[in-house]
């Protein structure tokens, strides 16, 4: 891989770390708050009945900005490269895991409150519909390729009219095929004038540009090992995250 291509992957595998750290926070100083009754406060010159987790008030706030921060960083490299592009996949998995805090603490809620919690409940239905709904796009075969299997934007993308002529769509006439035209089309070969196709004969598409030494950048083992890099940097992020929260509450 070339210079550029290794910071984005270094940039890519941060920002995604980061951003599951901040949803662990996000989400383990929610249950933080809600182990105690869903309402705490600190500080100010009142009596406070019911004061917060040490460290859950400012990780929450923290969390949602970091994984602002890191999301930005994975979006904007993610897209410059082949494999998973998770960035709107981020959405459902915020919602669906604070709806499953709803639920959970609704169904069985903490301290003396007995019952079910039906603002919790109605809260948890409305979180996991905003985080489901986005998943149903995966239904469609090209939504779900974009977001696991995209290929990377070519840099260099195949002109197949290069001097800026155009063949008329409809009574083109069929030039003559000479021994050396019908030659089969090489990745490093110098196109001439009777090749201009012949990126589309050889299968290759606009978005995989051959490299100099002729591999296609879009392969699947290439994306293969982009996936597994992003899924070690959210195991890493979610790591990270119980790392510092634990740190911080004690």
């Amino acid at each position: 891989m070339s210079g550029p291509t290794v910071r984005r992957v270094v940039v890519m595998f941060l920002g995604l770390t980061i951003v599951s750290a901040g949803m662990t926070l996000v989400f383990l100083s929610m249950r933080a708050v809600m182990d105690i009754g869903g309402t705490c406060a600190s500080g100010g010159p009142y009596a406070i009945t019911t004061p917060c987790p040490e460290g859950a008030a400012a990780l929450l706030p923290l969390g949602i900005i970091v994984g602002l921060i890191g999301l930005w960083m994975y979006a904007v490299t993610s897209s410059k490269l082949p494999g998973p592009r998770l960035t709107l996949l981020t959405w459902s998995a915020l919602f669906l895991s604070l709806g499953w805090n709803f639920w959970q603490y609704g169904l069985n809620p903490p301290m003396a409150a007995t019952g079910v919690v039906w603002g919790w409940i109605i809260c948890g239905v409305v979180f996991v519909a905003m985080g489901a709904f986005p998943l149903f796009g995966l239904f469609n075969r090209d939504v779900a390729k974009a977001l696991f299997w995209a290929d990377s934007p070519s840099e260099n993308p195949v002109d197949p009219y290069p001097h800026g002529v155009h063949a008329p769509l409809r009574h083109a006439p069929t030039p003559p095929v000479s021994s050396e035209d019908s030659l089969p089309c090489r990745p490093g070969a110098p196109r001439r004038p009777a090749q201009q196709r012949c990126h589309h004969r050889c299968g290759v598409r606009h978005s995989q540009t051959p490299d100099p030494g002729g591999a296609v950048t879009n392969s699947n083992t290439t994306k293969a090992a982009m996936a597994i890099v992003q899924l070690i940097a959210i195991l890493v992020g979610i790591g990270v995250g119980l790392w510092v929260f634990q740190l911080v509450t004690g």
